[in-house]
Formats: C-alpha cells, sequence, structure tokens
C-alpha cells in the first residue's frame, strides 16, 4: 500500500509505543497491537498512510483533530491516548486504548438478524457518542459496522458496550484524499451529499444510522447492488434515487417479517435525500427508534 510500510516486531514508534503484533489493515492505514514502554499496558496503535500529512497545513490539522478526538465525552467513543509523526517512519499514528470484542459487521455476519433490544441497546450507547461528537463539530463522515466495535463489558448489568472507532481524524483524511482524487467513506453507507462531494453534517451521520438500524434488523444490506461484489458504481446510482419504503426492500430481500411496525416511517426520516429532513440530532434519532422499537426510552 502506498504510503504505509510494514512495521515489523519489535519497532518502536513515537519514542513509546513497541510493535507487538499486526490486528489488521485497510484503505486508511494499518492497525497493531503495541505495548506502551512507559506504563507497560497493552494498546491499539493505528498507523495512517504518509500521504495524510503530506504538508504543513495537513500535518497541523492531523494534530488538532486527533487532539479534538480525544475531548469527545463519551465512554463510547475508543479514548484516544496520544498521536503524532514518527520521525524514522515518516508516517502518522494514533495510540488507542485496545478492545476486546468484534465489530458490528461480523456480529451480524454470525448471527443474522438481531432482536429488537439488541438493536436499541447498540444504538443507545452508539447515538450517544455520535452526540457528544457532533457537539464538538466533529462529524464522523464514515459511520459503518465495521467502524461500531461491541466490546466487552465491564460493569454490573451490561450486556456490551459499544465503541465508535476512527473518530477525530476523518476530516483531515477528507482532505488528504480528496488532494489525492480519492473519496472517502464507504458506497454502501454514505448519504446522497457525501457522494456528491458535498459538505457534511452530522445529517450525513444520520442517515448512516438508518441503514445500520436496517442491516441489524434484517441482516442484509439495504441496497440492492450491494450483493454485487464491487458494484459500487451501481450503489452509488441508487443513492441518488428516491430510497424505498424499508418494509419493501425487506420484502424484496426475503427479510420482510423483521421490520418491526413503525421502523418505516423512521428509516424514511433517517435516510431523507435532504439532509435538512432527516432527524435534527442522533439523540432525536434514537428517541424514535427507541418508540418504533417498542422499547421505553430511558
Amino acid at each position: 500500500m502506498r504510503g504505509l510500510p510494514e512495521v515489523p516486531f519489535g519497532t518502536v514508534v513515537g519514542g513509546d509505543y513497541m510493535i507487538l503484533r499486526p490486528l489488521g489493515r485497510g484503505s486508511m492505514g494499518a492497525l497493531y497491537v503495541a505495548e506502551q514502554l512507559s506504563t507497560a499496558h497493552p494498546r491499539a496503535l493505528k498507523i495512517l498512510r504518509s500521504e495524510y500529512v503530506a504538508d504543513e497545513t495537513l500535518f497541523k490539522r492531523f494534530e488538532r483533530e486527533a487532539q479534538m478526538a480525544a475531548k469527545i465525552r463519551s465512554e463510547h467513543v475508543t479514548q484516544v491516548i496520544a498521536s503524532g509523526v514518527d520521525a524514522k517512519l515518516q508516517v502518522p499514528w494514533i495510540a488507542m486504548e485496545l478492545l476486546e470484542g468484534q465489530h458490528l459487521g461480523h456480529y451480524v455476519e454470525e448471527r443474522g438478524p438481531l432482536p429488537k433490544e439488541t438493536v436499541r441497546v447498540v444504538f443507545e450507547q452508539l447515538c450517544h457518542a455520535l452526540g457528544a461528537a457532533h457537539k464538538l463539530g466533529i462529524v464522523h463522515r464514515d459511520l459503518k459496522p465495521a467502524n461500531v466495535f461491541l466490546g466487552s463489558a465491564h460493569r454490573v448489568g451490561a450486556e456490551m458496550t459499544v465503541k465508535v472507532l476512527d473518530f477525530g481524524v476523518a476530516s483531515i483524511i477528507a482532505e488528504s484524499l480528496t488532494q489525492l482524487g480519492e473519496p472517502l467513506g464507504t458506497p454502501s453507507w454514505m448519504a446522497p451529499e457525501q457522494t456528491r462531494g458535498e459538505d457534511v453534517t452530522q445529517a450525513t451521520d444520520v442517515w448512516a444510522l438508518g441503514l445500520i438500524a436496517f442491516y441489524m434488523l434484517t441482516g442484509r444490506v439495504f441496497w440492492r447492488a450491494a450483493t454485487r461484489p464491487d458494484d459500487h458504481a451501481g450503489v452509488m446510482r441508487e443513492i441518488a434515487q428516491a430510497v424505498p419504503i424499508a418494509s419493501m426492500r425487506a420484502l424484496e430481500l426475503g427479510v420482510a417479517d423483521y421490520i418491526p411496525a413503525g421502523f418505516n416511517e423512521w428509516f424514511a426520516q433517517s435516510v431523507a435525500q435532504r439532509a435538512s429532513e432527516r432527524f435534527v440530532s442522533a439523540a432525536a434519532a434514537y428517541a424514535a427508534l427507541a418508540n418504533a422499537l417498542g422499547a421505553r426510552e430511558r
């Protein structure tokens, strides 16, 4: 991958994080398990592509955005420990808490359609994270099942702890990718304004919430073209058109029985083509979804 070197075991990044083993690689960078030498704690270390800090302006924005992520007041946002640019490797890095569990995509792949109560529990925590970020003016921009992590709960009575991944550096990555001529986002979860290269707002994240809820309830991605490998152009064409009623699409996919009464209206408002017609906030989206699922909002 351009701008992203393999980092071998034993390499110390940022003067404090020794690489132990790889966790995975993606379009934005690579994730490793590392030991924080100053504390002896295991951490997750994300090493990003060098293009993301290719000039002084991007470098300064990277620093600022990473610091902003650390200020989001929600236990449902992955804790950022530190960030910087390694002088020897010439790559930006972010040290985070090391989580135990799996992301929502794997969870649904293993279990299929999820019970309404599980959907409600996940969304309550997910929307808390989004609400806290939106108050600081931070929009996720790439909200999708792979960025929603279901971790082990460490308190009495809790089924799971939801953590939203990759907050904070999304805007700097978006700007650098624009300079490289590459889009930020995953087509199946992108809002119409993103596909057109327009400004994003918290309503952009609300659109993704609608699609994620449909995915959790049915076990299926909403767009028809998503069933064809790498048919990103087909997904983009669908996004630009009027969005079908949730229950009608579920019927086409053979999963109509999983759509609860009241969900059609909630879904339609979440994925309204005009951002101004969507729920005004993540909190409002959660409150309405809890009602649609037949659960009392707490």
